[in-house]
C-alpha cells in the first residue's frame, strides 16, 4: 500500500487530471498488476484561484488552500500536494497550518536539474513565479542560477496563462510570444536549460518546439509524488 496523499487541485481541472494520471501510472509502473495510488484530491473552482491571482490577494488565496489542507488532513492525507507552480506561494503556511509535508514542485524540479549538472535556469510561468522569492529562492537554494523574461513579457503572462491558455484553441500570437520568450532566454541570456513552470504551457510548447534541456514541472512533480508515497 503507498502513503496516502492529498492533492489540492482545480487550477485547473485539466491539470489536475494529468496529476492524477502520471502519479498512478508512475507507481503502477513500480508495482505493476493492478496497483496505483491511495490519492485524496479537493479540487476548487480555477476562477477563483486565477481572480485572487490577478489581484495579488495572495494572503486570501492563502487562507483557502489552508483550510483544504485542513479538510484533507481529516480524510487521513499523510502529506499535501498543490497542484499549481503558483499556488506554492501558500507552502510554507500550508505545510505549518496542517503539520503535514508539502511535497514541494521547486524540490523535485530542482534536484533533476542537478543531477543533470546545469547551472543557469530560464524560468517561464506565471509573473508572481517569475518575479517573487517563494519560487526563485527556493531555486536558488539548490546553487541554480534563474534567469527570467524581460518585464513587457512578465507583464502579459498572467492573461495569456489564465484568459489565453484556458480557450480551446490558443491564439497563435500567444503561442509566438512565449515561444520568442524561451528563444531569447537561450540565444540573449545564455541559460543551459529551461523550467516551464505552468501546466498550460504543455499546450504551448511541443517537443520540437525545445531546442535547449527543458524541464516540465508537472511531470517532474507528479514522479516525485508517486516515489514519495512508494518509498
Amino acid at each position: 500500500m503507498t502513503k496516502t496523499v492529498g492533492l489540492i487541485g482545480g487550477f485547473s481541472w485539466q491539470s489536475t487530471a494529468v496529476y492524477y494520471k502520471e502519479i498512478n501510472e508512475h507507481v503502477n509502473a513500480r508495482r505493476g498488476g493492478i496497483h496505483s495510488a491511495n490519492l485524496l484530491i479537493r479540487s476548487i473552482d480555477y476562477a477563483e484561484l486565477a481572480a485572487m491571482v490577478d489581484r495579488k490577494d495572495y494572503d486570501g488565496m492563502t487562507k483557502m488552500l489552508c483550510q483544504y489542507g485542513q479538510e484533507l488532513k481529516s480524510a487521513n492525507a499523510q502529506a499535501l500536494v498543490l497542484c499549481a507552480n503558483v499556488a506554492h506561494k501558500a507552502a510554507q503556511s500550508l505545510e505549518q497550518s496542517s503539520s503535514l509535508p508539502v511535497l514541494h514542485i521547486v524540490d523535485f524540479t530542482a534536484q533533476k536539474i542537478n543531477a543533470c549538472g546545469f547551472k543557469k535556469v530560464g524560468l517561464l510561468a506565471t509573473r508572481a513565479v517569475m518575479e517573487e522569492d517563494f519560487y526563485k529562492a527556493r531555486l536558488q537554494e539548490f546553487g541554480l542560477e534563474i534567469a527570467v523574461p524581460g518585464e513587457e513579457f512578465r507583464s502579459t503572462a498572467d492573461n495569456d496563462i489564465f484568459v489565453e491558455m484556458s480557450k480551446e484553441i490558443i491564439p497563435d500570437d500567444v503561442k509566438s510570444r512565449w515561444h520568442k520568450a524561451y528563444k531569447l532566454l537561450v540565444q540573449e541570456q545564455g541559460v543551459d536549460c529551461v523550467i516551464l513552470a505552468c501546466t498550460e504551457l504543455r499546450l504551448v510548447f511541443t517537443p520540437t518546439d525545445l531546442s535547449n534541456p527543458t524541464f516540465e514541472t508537472t511531470t517532474i512533480h507528479a514522479e516525485g509524488i508517486a516515489e514519495w508515497a512508494l518509498a
